[in-house]
């Protein structure tokens, strides 16, 4: 790979475009153009903080260039190409006036210019009238492009306090799904109660679950086949209560929370081939602006959680799970959150347990889906996990 000492930036609103040559040629020095009103001081420290985790030797520095005076632009470029005579200007993003500006420039003499289109992962190289084009193959962690994108990934999130994807769990998420599979929508119904009673059960004994069969109803055929896939221990029936314990923590918060199990299988699939995608996360809780509040640091938070983010390369795929019916609501809010955080680079899609059918609510709501750009996956109670897979690979 070339050496670059000194890069010229085109600021963008786009946080993507701000890094993608900074991470592959980590130069000495990092310089960003862009105006007053977009340049503002978060986003500059975003980019700092990128910065000094991925190229903490990397010198960065902001230059404000006027909005209404091509003159004085021409002038400030000219200047940058007299002090740094190897300088590389990466064209993606910015403003229209400073693109006009380096093509003023580059007009009269010969100037080292490159293009990175995060959407191809293509590079085009551009020196004099040659024009080359190559792969760009280069990563970035989930948690960085939140933070790139002014937010925090917080320890809340499932992948780092709830799920420990080791091979014995991900095998028993397999054969949770075949169950969950069976029942449909009788999963959401039989959870629930299972939880509900185990909360409101006094006198239960450590790590033990008491519950009696009357108010359990059909729940408990749920809990008989728990423990037939081995999934519960210990388990004994009485004619009046059960009692039993879950094989671990992780079971006993995917029987706590219903819609954990399409969360979980779909994270599961995804992440089987590790080449697939380059990085995932489950249940990520987001914080908007990057500052956690706490007892030694009051405040407010604006939270969201994700389901599932999958990354391919630099391109984050948002991903929400229903296993129960989902409204328009659940389409604004993937929306909202994928363009906070992933930006027009993002990709989105709605995951459905149960099959789409052909009411005029429902039609409606996939056209709304389509005109937002969600990906709607249907069905996949019937969906094998090969069907699965290459629906998430179309994304």
């Amino acid at each position: 790979m070339e050496r670059v000492r000194v890069l010229v930036e085109l600021f963008s609103e786009e946080p993507l475009e701000n890094v993608m040559a900074l991470i592959k040629y980590r130069p000495e020095k990092i310089i960003f153009l862009g105006h007053k009103d977009n340049m503002i001081t978060k986003k500059e420290k975003d980019i700092i903080q990128f910065k000094d985790e991925h190229c903490p030797k990397t010198d960065i520095e902001f230059i404000e260039v006027p909005k209404d005076d091509l003159d004085k632009a021409i002038k400030m470029i000219s200047g940058i190409i007299e002090e740094y005579p190897d300088v590389r200007f990466e064209l993606t993003g910015g403003s229209e006036l400073i693109l006009i500006a380096i093509g003023c420039v580059a007009a009269k003499m010969d100037i080292s210019k490159l293009r990175i289109d995060p959407f191809t992962g293509k590079e085009i190289d551009i020196k004099g009238t040659n024009v080359t084009t190559s792969d760009y193959h280069f990563n970035i962690p989930i948690a960085d492009d939140i933070i790139l994108h002014g937010g925090v990934l917080t320890s809340q999130t499932g992948s780092y306090s709830e799920w420990k994807f080791t091979d014995e769990f991900r095998n028993d998420i397999r054969i949770m799904w075949d169950l969950c599979s069976r029942y449909r929508g009788s999963w959401n119904k039989y959870c629930a109660t299972i939880d509900e009673l185990r909360k409101n059960t006094p006198n239960q004994h450590e790590g033990y679950e008491e519950l009696f069969l009357k108010p359990l109803g059909d729940a408990i055929h749920l809990l008989r086949d728990l423990n037939e896939i081995g999934m519960l221990k210990d388990y004994q029936e009485t004619p009046k209560k059960v009692v039993f314990r879950f094989k671990n923590n992780m079971i006993r918060k995917i029987i706590g929370k219903a819609g954990n199990m399409l969360e979980l299988h779909v994270y599961e699939v995804a992440t089987r081939d590790n080449y697939l995608f380059s990085d995932a996360i489950i249940g990520a809780n987001i914080d908007w602006d990057g500052e956690i509040h706490n007892s030694e640091h009051p405040g407010y938070d604006t939270m969201n959680e994700i389901d599932v983010i999958l990354m391919k390369n630099v391109c984050p795929i948002f991903i929400s799970c229903k296993s129960g019916k989902a409204g328009g609501n659940a389409l604004h809010e993937l929306e909202t959150v994928s363009r906070k955080f992933g930006g027009k680079y993002a990709r989105k899609a709605l995951v459905l347990a149960k099959a789409c059918d052909n009411t005029t609510g429902t039609q409606y709501f996939l056209q709304r889906a389509r005109d937002m750009h969600i990906w709607v996956i249907d069905d996949v109670f019937r969906l094998s996990d090969e069907q699965l897979l290459n629906k998430l690979k179309r994304i």
